[in-house]
């Protein structure tokens, strides 16, 4: 049956599934690190091997690359090759977006030498910080700016995408600064929500979110702190009266 074009917007929810589908069939066919293996445009794999390795519903699975234009062969499964092109196709990796990097501290330098970017068409052109002392720095081979060249620099590249890294406080200001030059998409790191226009794509990430989730199941694993024991162990209405 092969490909069919895929013409929905696609959910925020199915882009995540997709990123998961992506990594697992790579690995199957070595394609993520760059490495190909000999036949590889036979190998195939089924919606129940991914829904396993997933712990889901192949039934969603098969739904999800639906969505995305590929269609499976009756008693064979997915063509694994088939299945990358369309992830890759659907999710923009083999177009080219060239971002920024605003706020280069720790975690500005360690995704600005991140180099998988590329991978997925992301290619960083510069870094911006505030601190003097940095500029004309390297972050692997990326030059520290200072934020006065920022939207000189983004007019020059053509960029598109920000990766924001900047403390609380000018996060704000500087958001805005990017939209207004002309940024559609930011990838925010710094802990506060920002506004946007809707035009502008933001993409918010809590590190704290991931935090209290692994400390949430880690305390379910210990049988500590479970909401369950804490229902448990909640005074009844009669506890709560007051003594005569």
């Amino acid at each position: 049956m092969g490909r069919k074009r895929a013409t929905d917007t696609l959910r925020h929810a199915l882009l995540e599934r997709l990123m998961h589908y992506y990594y697992y069939v790579g690995e199957r066919l070595d394609l993520v690190n760059g490495r190909r293996a000999p036949g590889e445009r036979l190998l195939t794999v089924s919606s129940a091997e991914i829904a396993q390795f997933l712990n889901m519903d192949d039934t969603l699975v098969r739904k999800d690359l639906a969505a995305i234009g590929v269609r499976g062969y009756p008693r064979v499964g997915f063509r694994a090759v088939e299945v990358m092109r369309a992830i890759r196709d659907a999710l923009g990796f083999n177009d080219v977006y060239k971002a920024i990097i605003v706020g280069a501290g720790r975690m500005g330098g360690a995704l600005a030498t991140y180099t998988d970017f590329s991978k997925y068409g992301l290619f960083v052109v510069a870094a911006f910080d505030v601190d003097a002392d940095k500029h004309g720095r390297l972050l692997g081979d990326i030059e520290i700016l200072p934020m006065q060249d920022l939207e000189k620099t983004i007019l020059e590249h053509g960029v598109r995408l920000a990766i924001l890294t900047a403390p609380v406080d000018p996060a704000q200001d500087i958001a805005d600064r990017l939209v207004a030059a002309g940024v559609r998409a930011i990838w925010n790191f710094a802990p506060t929500k920002l506004t946007t226009p809707d035009h502008v794509v933001v993409r918010h990430e809590h590190i704290s979110v991931g935090l209290a989730e692994l400390a949430y199941h880690l305390k379910r694993l210990q049988g500590v702190g479970t909401p369950d024991a804490a229902l448990d162990a909640s005074p009844s209405p009669a506890d709560e009266a007051p003594e005569d």
